[in-house]
């Protein structure tokens, strides 16, 4: 590993501080580093580089869960090909994490307990991502003193998880201490709304447990979500804008429009929302998947192959237009939650009047937020195939609305192995170390492997084995 000083004790690029909510982040600035940051100029860094590690989770994840497939050819990463994610741990580990760790630091010293229940709320969501995306992670060992950290396992990471979430909720229930305005690039300062969030994610914390306990993972995860997002409005992401551009328009959209090609959306999304799939066309699919110039048709691109694309992710997609926000979190996902773990709790024979309704207000608030008009929702909603009553809701239908709402989403890759991967096809020409089974977990990057050899090799296993939370 890098030097611990560049793990937790990074200091932030001045071209990020805050001027305002509308001016954004200045990454054409001088990037000079500077040494006696504030929490104000820190939490927008800090907040910026958390959405840089989501999306580059999600690149990688949403491929490995079909969302996404190569554009240019058949050795791409929806192969199951191994992939270390590298920008993705360095985003985490050498600028979120640091930063987040200096923002605690300083909240404590100078009584602001609103910047460090903000900053452990972050802190717990990265650790999410570290440790869905590798397993053991470094953390509790990684401080200036300890050049070659051990990691800690993944039952470890869960309950520092769990433990910062609640302590988190204590901080940001103080009223002393100066508090963020537009410096919080996500909420703009409201405490409340980040108290939503805290209860929110551990509730995808605690079900992401459901494996290894259905009924306790059950139990925590609705007790979380009673407190946590009340709407479309309370969703964790990060909005863009023209100066400061979305990582989905940036990175793919305007390198697909240029013939740069990247990624896809797959025939594994796109069927389920042309209508081949269900027999139904979801009114999303106009809002969320582009076509190529000159198509009409939707067929996504078959995993592994690079080939039978009509779509495109492109800039009018949804997510990935010029002002388009980077998801990270939504209501949407947390009634998901509700309806799975309400079904776990019915004994998986259908479900109660309230995971039904939970069922249904998952699809309605993400097709609101995209765009969809109400009457389609209806429509939609009210259409058999999907209004298939209490009694006979299933998992599988849950969880397959579930990975419609959250398209590019990393996280839904935590699901996807959950459900052993919904008996989605085996992709073309798939990566022949894993054997004909499915992968499970990215790799360590090479520059650990480097650095902090040791503990790399003790914790690297190989692709295709589960991790503990996937162990029943």
């Amino acid at each position: 590993m890098k030097n611990i000083r560049s793990i937790f004790k990074i200091l932030p690029l001045l071209s990020l501080l805050l001027a305002s909510c509308d001016k954004f982040l200045d990454v054409n600035s001088d990037e000079t580093l500077k040494g006696n940051a504030t929490m104000q100029e820190l939490l927008p860094t800090a907040q910026f580089y958390t959405a840089e590690a989501s999306f580059q989770q999600a690149y990688v994840a949403c491929q490995y869960a079909q969302q996404l497939g190569s554009a240019l050819g058949a050795n791409g990463i929806d192969t199951y090909a191994e992939t270390d994610n590298t920008l993705g741990w360095s985003n985490l580990y050498l600028y979120a994490l640091p930063q987040l760790n200096a923002i605690i630091a300083k909240g404590q010293k100078e009584s602001a307990p609103a910047y460090v229940g903000i900053a452990k709320v972050l802190t717990a969501y990265n650790l999410g991502i570290a440790t869905v995306n590798w397993e053991n992670v470094p953390y509790s060992q990684a401080d200036q003193k300890n050049f070659s950290p051990a990691y800690d396992t993944q039952e470890q990471v869960y309950a520092t998880i769990f433990k910062l979430l609640d302590e988190a909720v204590t901080e940001l229930g103080g009223n002393t201490g100066a508090k963020p305005g537009q410096d919080d690039l996500i909420y703009q300062g409201d405490l409340a709304k980040w108290t939503r969030l805290a209860h929110s994610l551990r509730a995808r914390y605690a079900w992401h447990g459901s494996l290894r306990n259905p009924q306790q993972a059950a139990e925590s995860a609705l007790a979380a979500l009673e407190k946590g997002m009340k709407g479309n409005e309370d969703d964790f992401q990060l909005q863009y804008n023209s100066k400061n551009l979305s990582p989905w328009y940036s990175k793919v959209a305007i390198p697909n429009t240029t013939g740069n090609l990247s990624v896809t959306f797959t025939n594994t999304i796109v069927d389920l929302f042309n209508g081949t799939g269900q027999g139904i066309a979801d009114p999303r699919l106009t809002k969320v998947i582009g076509l190529k110039n000159n198509q009409t048709v939707y067929a996504g691109v078959v995993p592994g192959s690079g080939s039978g694309s009509t779509v495109d992710l492109n800039n009018k997609a949804w997510h990935s237009t010029i002002n388009s926000p980077l998801v990270m979190m939504t209501y949407s996902e947390l009634k998901a939650i509700e309806a799975e773990a309400r079904l776990v709790q019915n004994g998986g024979a259908g479900t109660s009047a309230a995971g039904y309704a939970a069922y249904q207000e998952m699809i309605s608030a993400n097709m609101k937020k995209v765009g969809v008009e109400t009457a389609d929702i209806a429509n939609f909603l009210k259409d058999p195939r999907i209004d298939v009553g209490a009694a006979k809701l299933t998992a599988k239908q849950i969880i397959t609305e579930k990975f419609k709402s959250m398209l590019l989403i990393g996280d839904i890759w935590t699901d996807i192995r959950k459900y052993a991967y919904l008996d989605f096809p085996m992709p073309t020409n798939p990566n022949p170390d894993l054997q004909g089974k499915r992968i499970q977990r990215m790799k360590y990057p090479d520059s650990e492997i480097t650095r902090n050899s040791k503990t790399v090799l003790a914790n690297q296993k190989d692709p295709q084995v589960n991790m503990w939370l996937m162990n029943q």
